[in-house]
């Protein structure tokens, strides 16, 4: 009776040994695959910083708004500690607008990505171009001429310097990469205002018309990048996050085949200076976050910040105080 129990248990042995075996080689095989389609991003090779010696300023023409202010009038709040949580990951995501030739220009827009493993939350937090902050190492300038000046490295310190936040990653997708994307998940769909509606057949997008609009990705690039119609940058965050969310509704609950075939013509438009491990668990952790609840915020909030004039640029002189304390409540909550 031993004998035969022995014999049996050799044979599920066997079986066990036979099934692991086959789940060992479909991971790997797996894994071999991830890591090649990953290997289609472009990794953020930092290009030679501009010396603080040959900074610019991005200049505006007048047009009657905010009050003129002496940059040595502008007094920041001290420098404090920065905050981390380990169950808290901040990811920048970062619009390029580079034209032909160039290598790197200043950031279109940039979102702070914040994925909370202790609560499931995900959120989407627009930093405004516009807004003047501290950049280390040079002077006062638009957040935006950071990343023109030293690139994602610039960037990240350029946030935690003034809002004392570390941000765990960046994650750029030029022009040609959004429509890419926006194409391929076969377009999503946005509702228009009549203003918005007007401007975009002005471009020549006839398809635009007041209320829901199917766009492809041409036209929802041109609708993210709308400025002068309703509350100016604002209203251009807002229809960024907008298009972002519309695409993750749209991409949330595809098939496996087909998010393959998104990265396949995505990815090649992609920088990061993450790792693809890295890269993997975030993908790990976005699954477990609550896709269809994507929370979105605006920096600075309302009530914080003062348009204004400094070295002849339109700016958005921010209450840092203010700002600091809300972004750490949206993060962190």
């Amino acid at each position: 009776m031993s004998k035969q129990l022995s014999k049996g248990k050799r044979t599920l042995l066997k079986i066990l040994l036979v099934f692991t075996s086959i789940l060992l080689v479909i991971s790997i095989a797996a894994y071999a695959y991830l890591q090649s389609m990953l290997n289609l991003i472009n990794r953020d090779n930092p290009i030679a910083t501009i010396s603080p010696d040959d900074e610019f300023f991005e200049t505006d023409e007048p047009n009657g708004e905010g009050e003129e202010m002496n940059p040595d009038d502008i007094l920041w709040p001290g420098d404090s500690e920065v905050r981390r949580d380990k169950n808290v990951i901040n990811i920048l995501l970062i619009g390029q607008d580079r034209r032909p030739g160039e290598s790197r220009a200043r950031s279109d827009s940039m979102m702070i990505l914040t994925m909370n493993k202790r609560t499931g939350t995900i959120k989407l937090t627009s930093l405004m171009r516009d807004m003047y902050v501290q950049i280390p190492g040079y002077s006062d300038n638009r957040i935006n001429a950071s990343y023109a000046f030293g690139g994602m490295k610039l960037l990240d310190d350029t946030i935690k310097k003034n809002f004392l936040i570390h941000i765990d990653g960046n994650i750029e997708v030029d022009f040609d990469g959004f429509t890419q994307g926006i194409d391929t998940i076969g377009g999503i769909e946005i509702t228009l205002n009549k203003q918005e509606a007007s401007h975009l057949r002005k471009k020549g997008f006839s398809n635009a018309k007041e209320g829901k609009v199917k766009m492809d990705g041409k036209l929802a690039l041109a609708y993210a990048r709308i400025r002068k119609v309703g509350n100016d940058d604002f209203g251009r965050t807002e229809r960024q996050r907008k298009v972002i969310m519309a695409a993750v509704q749209k991409v949330k609950d595809s098939s496996v085949p087909d998010i393959m075939a998104l990265a396949n013509k995505v990815l090649p438009f992609v920088t990061t200076d993450l790792t693809n491990d890295q890269l993997m668990d975030l993908a790990v952790t976005a699954l477990q976050m609550d896709l269809g609840n994507l929370q979105q915020h605006r920096i600075p909030v309302d009530g914080s910040y003062k348009n204004a004039w400094v070295r002849k640029m339109l700016v958005l002189v921010p209450d840092l105080d203010v700002n600091r304390q809300k972004l750490h409540e949206i993060i962190f909550e």
